[in-house]
């Protein structure tokens, strides 16, 4: 899908955090002492910031972006933890995908309405459309299983910075609340300017950005319960489903 490859580079963009506590009342790392992150160059600000987010236990990242800035909106409501997660994606307004990770296994499930945006009405959105699906979460993503990297927390968390992007601080400020330093970075996937918080840890709390939209990352480290949909089938057994035929000798 086209209009998912500067989003995906954008959201795809954070770093993953740790220590401090989790506070179930403000969904912010209980530390506000500062960090002095803001007192680093650019580039080392970065650094510093994926290091101490590369232990996170878990992120929750929403917004939205368009592709080149133009286009279907496409929208993410994602809780991420280490082997367990649940999302939802909408493209244009069109609710898209449902995805859940627990227990070693990624169920995902394409909406009838979101099946239709992308093959057209037919056969292969009804079949589609509106059913869980389940592989091994560690399932190749390249073969199309699954959410990809919107559906793994450090795969997505990690791409963020743009490997031989320029980096350049802007400022100091606040995200609703939050103290933080502004880093505008800008590589082949175009510009974007991250927001760190300058107490507790250095976590990315904001990601903004014509190809980026707006995208932001909280509640680090907060607990991720999932629970498994009943009824999923796998991807080859969806397909025998399509044309009976492929089971070969096999009764039905």
């Amino acid at each position: 899908m086209a209009v998912s490859a500067a989003a995906l580079a954008l959201v795809g963009g954070v770093m993953a955090g740790c220590g401090g506590g989790y506070d179930a009342q403000s969904g912010a790392a209980t530390s506000d002492e500062p960090n002095g992150v803001e007192k680093l160059p650019a580039k080392e600000i970065l650094t510093t910031s994926a290091a101490a987010m590369g232990t996170a236990s878990s992120v929750t990242v929403s917004g939205s972006a368009q592709d080149d800035g133009s286009g279907p909106e496409l929208s993410l409501d994602l809780v991420l933890g280490t082997g367990v997660g649940e999302g939802t994606t909408s493209l244009g307004g069109t609710p898209l995908m449902e995805f859940r990770e627990t227990g070693g296994k990624m169920y995902w499930k394409i909406t009838r309405e979101g099946a239709e945006a992308i093959l057209g009405p037919g056969e292969a959105s009804t079949l589609i459309g509106g059913r869980w699906l389940v592989a091994p979460a560690d399932a190749d993503s390249d073969e199309g299983l699954g959410p990809g990297a919107f559906g793994d927390k450090d795969e997505l968390l990690a791409s963020l910075v743009q490997e031989g992007a320029t980096a350049t601080v802007t400022g100091t400020g606040e995200v609703k609340g939050t103290p933080v330093v502004f880093v505008r970075t800008k590589g082949s996937d175009g510009a974007s300017t991250l927001a760190i918080q300058t107490v507790g840890e250095p976590y990315v709390v904001q990601v903004k950005g014509k190809e980026a939209g707006n995208i932001e990352f909280t509640n680090w480290n907060a607990p991720v319960t999932v629970t498994a949909p009943t009824g999923a089938v796998s991807p080859d057994e969806l397909m025998k489903d399509a044309d009976p035929s492929s089971s070969g000798s096999s009764s039905g």
